[in-house]
């Protein structure tokens, strides 16, 4: 397998953040780690954070929007 480093992160560069696969960074007893977290990358490192659409919907959302999958 031949692997590919990406180029080192830099000030003023943008990075997306996600929701974790339980969606708990939406949720209220978490959502401060979040932000805490999103204010480091912010202050100390210089990056620009921007959230993906379901990122911080919480994890009553994706429970109750799980893509079931089809049986055959």
């Amino acid at each position: 397998m031949n692997l590919i480093k990406p180029p080192k992160l830099k000030k003023g560069d943008t990075i997306a953040t996600v929701s974790l696969s339980w969606g708990g960074a939406g949720d209220e007893a978490f959502l401060w780690r979040y932000q805490l977290g999103k204010k480091r990358l912010q202050e100390v490192f210089g990056l620009n954070v921007i959230e993906m659409p379901n990122t911080l919907k919480g994890s009553d959302f994706l429970y109750n929007h799980l893509k079931r999958g089809q049986s055959t």
